[in-house]
């Protein structure tokens, strides 16, 4: 009786730990991780930003923002498919924006990095966090035109 006892007592200590570990780990994580999706003119505008003129297609892309500031983002095969490459856009810059539709001014904006003419690129930065930031969005924007975004978070289903 007293070994089952102890054996009680021991896993009852054991649970709490790990329930507090779980909370202390996940409680201050400010991180944000999404795939991408590609743009088409008929997308509606985020945060005063409008989708860029032609559709574009992504084979693939993803998106991480670490509770550091850290932006880790990646676009493979992001090109406008008439042309088979991204056209006239040689590079991305990423826009992070916070709250409300209404607020048009972005929490983040990284410097631009080169797009290969496959429509492959990557930004790997730290930006500056906000204290706080609901419902995070990042957008994508060509040759670092803020005003223009050709991939979101989010995804779509292929058509």
């Amino acid at each position: 009786m007293r070994r089952l006892a102890l054996l009680v007592a021991v896993s009852a200590a054991a649970l709490v730990v790990a329930v507090v570990a779980i909370a202390a780990a996940s409680g201050g994580d400010r991180s944000l991780k999404s795939t991408l999706a590609p743009s088409v003119p008929t997308d509606p505008m985020f945060h005063g930003v409008q989708p860029g003129g032609l559709p574009w297609v992504l084979s693939r892309g993803s998106v991480t923002l670490s509770s550091e500031g850290r932006l880790d983002l990646t676009v493979k095969g992001l090109v406008i498919p008439t042309f088979g490459t991204p056209g006239p856009v040689t590079s991305i810059s990423a826009s992070l924006f916070c709250g409300a539709d209404t607020s048009t001014t972005p929490a983040a904006v990284t410097a631009t990095e080169p797009l290969s003419s496959a429509g492959d690129g990557s930004i790997s930065q730290r930006v500056t966090l906000p204290a706080d930031c609901l419902a995070p969005i990042v957008l994508v924007n060509p040759n670092g035109i803020q005003s223009l975004y050709i991939a979101v978070t989010g995804w779509k289903t292929a058509a």
